[in-house]
Order: structure tokens, then C-alpha cells, then sequence
């Protein structure tokens, strides 16, 4: 266990060291806060799981290289990306673990699909007589509370397929 550690405090160091010498765009390009977390569930997989054992070299040479980044080629960018792809699959896959969703995917996505259903849906609820005797704004309230309603239940269908995986 101590040698796992003194690893990761070693990527820790390398990370931490590689803020001061390469540009903010870089930082958040090559995901530095994301590679020092995946180090870390790495860490606590790998006396369990080879692959794991395994990707602990990987980080290394991720970071290691990243170290000499103004003479980094193109085909190396990509073998860094290919590989820092392979792990994140492996963690998610093998482990359960998951990336975050950016925070404006999940309401967009809940209002496209709610527009759609509602879209849809509204020929067959309301007939012409009906939407002439509501008018606009009855159709608008109905489609809102559609909407509100198809929410809802993605919201709690995400929610609930959330509390089964954990975060990276």
C-alpha cells in the first residue's frame, strides 16, 4: 500500500508541477484535473485488477511526456488521447465509474424531448374544435404542463440510473 502511495503522490507532484509550466488552455486540453483523478481510483483498483496495474505505467508516461510538452508531435497528442481514452473505458466498463455530465446537456435534453412528445401529442388529445375553443394560450398551457411532466420523469429515470454508478 505505501508504494501505491508514494505512485500517486509522485503523479501528484508531476501534475501539480506541470501548472506552473504549461498554458491554462493546455491544462484543461490534456484534462489534468480528470488524468489526477483517474490516478487515483487506479491506485485504489490496482491490487485488485491487472489492467489497472497496468495503466499505472500508462499514467506515468502520460505525465511524463506531457513534461517535454513544447517538443510533443501530433502523433504523440493522439497516442496520449488513445490512451487516456482506453483507461477512462476501462474505469467506466470494468469498474462502474462514469464522467460527469456536463450540467447543460441533462435540462436540454429534457426540454427536446418533452417538445417532441408534446409536439406529437397534441393532434391526437386536442381536436380542431378544442384548440380553436382554447386558443393559443391553451395549447401553450398544455404543451407547458407536458413538458413539466415528461421533466419530471427524466429527471427521476436519470436520477435514479445516477445513484448506481460513481464518479471518476
Amino acid at each position: 500500500m505505501e508504494a501505491k502511495n508514494d505512485w500517486y503522490e509522485g503523479i501528484e507532484k508531476e501534475i501539480s508541477s506541470l501548472k506552473d509550466k504549461i498554458t491554462k488552455k493546455d491544462y484543461k486540453l490534456y484534462e489534468l484535473d480528470l488524468l489526477l483523478r483517474v490516478a487515483k481510483r487506479v491506485v485504489g483498483f490496482s491490487s485488485d485488477c491487472e489492467y489497472c496495474q497496468g495503466h499505472r505505467n500508462d499514467i506515468s508516461n502520460l505525465v511524463t511526456d506531457l513534461g517535454n510538452l513544447p517538443e510533443i508531435t501530433q502523433e504523440e497528442v493522439a497516442d496520449y488521447g488513445r490512451t487516456f481514452r482506453s483507461i477512462l473505458k476501462h474505469l467506466e466498463k470494468h469498474h462502474g465509474l462514469h464522467r460527469s455530465v456536463p450540467s447543460l446537456v441533462i435540462p436540454l435534453a429534457i426540454v427536446a424531448i418533452g417538445g417532441l412528445i408534446s409536439l406529437i401529442m397534441v393532434p391526437f388529445v386536442l381536436s380542431a374544435e378544442d384548440m380553436a375553443e382554447f386558443g393559443s394560450v391553451g395549447v401553450g398551457l398544455f404543451i407547458g404542463i407536458i413538458l413539466l411532466g415528461v421533466g419530471v420523469v427524466v429527471g427521476v429515470v436519470l436520477g435514479i440510473f445516477r445513484l448506481f454508478r460513481k464518479p471518476i
